[in-house]
């Protein structure tokens, strides 16, 4: 008798399909809408908004302690990340009147980070300095 080592035609085809199904659903799995690429895109433009709204949280703590330091010159300025600006920060008022400091979205914002009403401000009450800090949301 012989004996046949060899694969048949209907095995390849079989093998052959299987691998289409399995490329398909890899293929599925790295661009559809709850897909891996989308998903790291989308992680990281929350990374850049929760990075941008630190750093204008961070700006403002810094002038908060100058102003609680008793400082008489306190500057706000550009709150950026290399060439990106995400805030303008302004500073009036001085250590008699009480200082003041107000964010701006810069030309960088990102879409979620939310700088209206943050800020630095003196409660009228307590003549406490209180902070307003930017937010983001997801």
């Amino acid at each position: 008798m012989k004996n046949n080592k060899g694969i048949t035609l209907i095995a390849l085809v079989i093998t052959i399909i299987v691998l289409l199904i399995l490329a398909g659903i890899s293929i599925a799995m790295l661009t559809g809408e709850n897909g891996i690429l989308t998903k790291a895109t989308s992680a990281g433009s929350q990374s850049e908004s929760s990075q941008a709204a630190e750093m204008i949280n961070l700006k403002l703590n810094e002038i908060l302690a100058s102003i609680l330091a008793g400082d008489t010159t306190i500057t706000g300025g550009d709150v950026k990340d290399g060439t990106k600006t995400y805030a303008t920060i302004t500073v009036t008022g001085d250590s008699t009147t009480g200082w003041t400091a107000t964010v701006a979205a810069g030309a960088n914002k990102p879409e979620k980070v939310n700088v209206t009403g943050a800020g630095i401000t003196k409660n009228a009450t307590s003549g406490k300095y209180e902070i307003t800090p930017a937010t983001w949301s997801k």
